[in-house]
């Protein structure tokens, strides 16, 4: 229960943060910052040399790509058979397709399954991040408005490897086979436990509940696919197979967050439509909050 008041928390401090100036416009770039470069590697640390591999982690790594894959066919057939144009529905495939494995997804696995189970979390979100650079520029590059709609294979595979919290899952795994760490638990421990409470907080300073009429519709199509059609896909195919267990359960969970967060960045870079996509973000969030409760409820009576 103190988990779940501690994000419910943070989200308004941030909230608040920003509607009274109390921290400048573009503070939660330093929050993030934070975040990325040194909390995530830090969980790595923490919790990835203690992971013992179970194939059930093959399934946590093929939720992100069913759910993005779903999205993708989705909007592609919406767009095919409304007035959608190509800019939206590429948007929207983007928005609904990728889930806030890290930010909103570590804080609620810990609130609802437990900090120990953390390390499924960072499966499932190294997963997204790949799939965002990679499979999501592609997307975004053939939705965009700029003329030149090559997708460059040099600026991806940038993007990939120098992303700090893959670098520090990698690092995670391959130095503990050299030298022991165990030393340093306390310290990973320490700097790991702020990316909870700093993630949200940074997010409540960038929500955005602003809607355009007009985009009604298709905010509602991307909330709806992301918190109750994705997810549902990942578990139709979990149930198909009969899996169960607590990893089961945690990859699917991590499927029903909110629309991914980063993604506002490559929808702004591509000139992507950025007003329908922040939208969607913003309001994903606090629905989300009650979402996964119910996400968890039937998770417990169907998947342990």
């Amino acid at each position: 229960m103190s988990n779940f008041i501690l994000i419910i928390f943070c989200l308004a401090a941030g909230i608040i943060s920003r509607k009274f100036n109390w921290v400048a416009k573009d503070g939660f770039k330093a929050l993030n910052a934070w975040v990325l470069y040194f909390g995530l590697p830090a969980i790595s640390f923490n919790f990835l040399p203690k992971l013992t591999w179970n194939n059930s982690l093959l399934f946590t790594m093929l939720g992100p790509l069913l759910v993005l894959s779903g999205s993708i066919l989705f909007f592609y057939i919406l767009e095919r058979t409304s007035k959608l144009s190509k800019r939206t529905s590429h948007t929207l495939m983007l928005i609904a397709g990728l889930s806030n494995t890290s930010f909103v997804g570590f804080p609620l696995i810990t609130a609802y399954f437990g900090a120990d189970k953390l390390p499924i979390g960072i499966v499932s979100d190294q997963t997204t991040f790949f799939l965002l650079s990679t499979v999501g520029v592609v997307i975004a590059v053939k939705g965009s408005l700029k003329k030149n709609n090559h997708v460059d294979f040099g600026f991806i595979l940038k993007r990939v490897f120098t992303f700090p919290p893959l670098i520090g899952c990698l690092l995670a795994l391959i130095i503990p086979r050299f030298i022991d760490v165990s030393s340093l638990d306390d310290f990973f421990h320490t700097i790991g436990s702020t990316v909870s409470p700093v993630a949200l907080f940074s997010i409540g300073l960038q929500l955005n509940f602003g809607i355009v009429k007009s985009e009604i519709p298709n905010i509602t199509y991307a909330i709806i696919y992301k918190l109750i059609i994705g997810p549902a896909i990942v578990t139709a195919v979990a149930y198909w197979w009969g899996l169960k267990g607590e990893i089961i359960q945690v990859s699917i969970f991590e499927m029903a967050m909110p629309s991914l967060v980063a993604t506002s960045i490559i929808l702004n870079q591509f000139k992507l439509n950025s007003k329908v996509g922040n939208s969607v973000i913003g309001l994903s969030i606090p629905i989300g909050l009650l979402t996964t409760y119910l996400w968890f409820y039937v998770l417990n009576s169907y998947f342990l």
